[in-house]
C-alpha cells in the first residue's frame, strides 16, 4: 500500500469520525439510538420550521422552548455520539454514558417543562432552577469538550468566568 493510500484512508478515518462522533456500536439498541434520535431531531426540526404547527394549531412553541428541546437533542447525542476519551470504548455505550447523557438532555429541556414556573420567578430562581442550571452548565461544557475539544470549551469558561467575576453577575455590588 502506498503512502498516499494510508494517508488517504487515515483522512477518510477522521472525517469519518467527526461526522459519526467515532461510535459503532454493536448493539440493536445503541445503533437504533444513534440512528432514531437523529432523525427525530432533523423531523422535529423541520416541523417547527413549517407553516404546519400553526395552520393545524398542533405543537407551537415560542422560540426559547423550542431552543431548549434543540440543545436537548444536541446535548444528549453529544455524550451518545462521542466517546469520553480517545481510549474509551467505541463499540458500546456504556451504562453511566447513557444515564448522563438522559441528566443532560433533560437538565437542556427544563426551559421547556417548567417554562411557566421560570417566566412567573424572573430574576428570582428557586433552589432546582439553581441546581438545574449548575448541572445543565457542567454537562453542556463536557458535550463542547466532546464534540469539538477544548478550545471551544476555554473560549466558553473564559466567558463564563468574565459574566461572573469581571461583572460580578454572581455577587453583585
Amino acid at each position: 500500500m502506498s503512502d498516499k493510500t494510508l494517508a488517504d484512508n487515515d483522512l477518510d478515518d477522521i472525517i469519518g469520525d467527526a461526522d459519526t462522533g467515532g461510535r459503532k456500536p454493536h448493539g440493536a439498541f445503541s445503533k437504533g439510538v444513534l440512528w432514531y434520535l437523529p432523525l427525530i431531531w432533523a423531523l422535529y426540526q423541520l416541523w417547527i420550521a413549517s407553516p404546519l404547527p400553526y395552520l393545524l394549531g398542533v405543537g407551537v412553541l415560542n422560540d426559547t422552548q423550542t431552543r431548549a428541546i434543540h440543545l436537548a437533542f444536541a446535548v444528549g447525542l453529544a455524550f451518545l455520539a462521542f466517546p469520553a476519551f480517545k481510549n474509551s470504548p467505541r463499540h458500546h455505550i456504556r451504562k453511566i454514558t447513557w444515564l448522563i447523557a438522559i441528566v443532560a438532555a433533560v437538565s437542556a429541556s427544563y426551559l421547556w417543562w417548567d417554562y411557566r414556573g421560570i417566566a412567573q420567578r424572573t430574576g428570582a430562581p428557586n433552589l432546582t432552577d439553581l441546581i438545574i442550571a449548575g448541572v445543565g452548565i457542567v454537562l453542556l461544557l463536557e458535550a463542547a469538550r466532546r464534540s469539538l475539544g477544548f478550545p471551544l470549551m476555554g473560549v466558553a469558561l473564559f466567558f463564563l468566568a468574565y459574566v461572573f467575576l469581571v461583572h460580578g453577575v454572581a455577587c453583585p455590588k
